[in-house]
């Protein structure tokens, strides 16, 4: 009887602990999945394209992307941004 009784306290302090071990993880919490919203770099009038707009096609070295209907490589894209951002810049100084 005795073996019984402490079989049935372990259980529930195991069952008690992990209770409050995993208490926060079905919580209603919210938390940002993304981050807030950048200004988007414009070259001219029209705005750069962003790899996070685009379709990758070819996840090799380097990766392509199409984006608004031309294929641009991840090297491409950065510089775009690079020129564009320092165009800005640029204009603004």
């Amino acid at each position: 009887m005795k073996s019984t009784s402490t079989l049935i306290a372990s259980a529930a302090a195991a069952a008690a602990l992990a209770a409050v071990l995993c208490g926060c993880a079905g919580s209603s919490m919210r938390w940002p999945t993304s981050q807030p919203a950048a200004p988007m770099p414009v070259a001219g009038d029209k705005p750069v394209p962003r790899v996070q707009d685009c379709i990758n096609i070819n996840s090799g070295t380097p990766s392509k992307y199409v984006c608004n209907g031309k294929t641009y490589t991840s090297h491409e894209l950065r510089k775009m941004r690079e020129d564009a951002t320092s165009t800005q810049s640029s204009s603004k100084s």
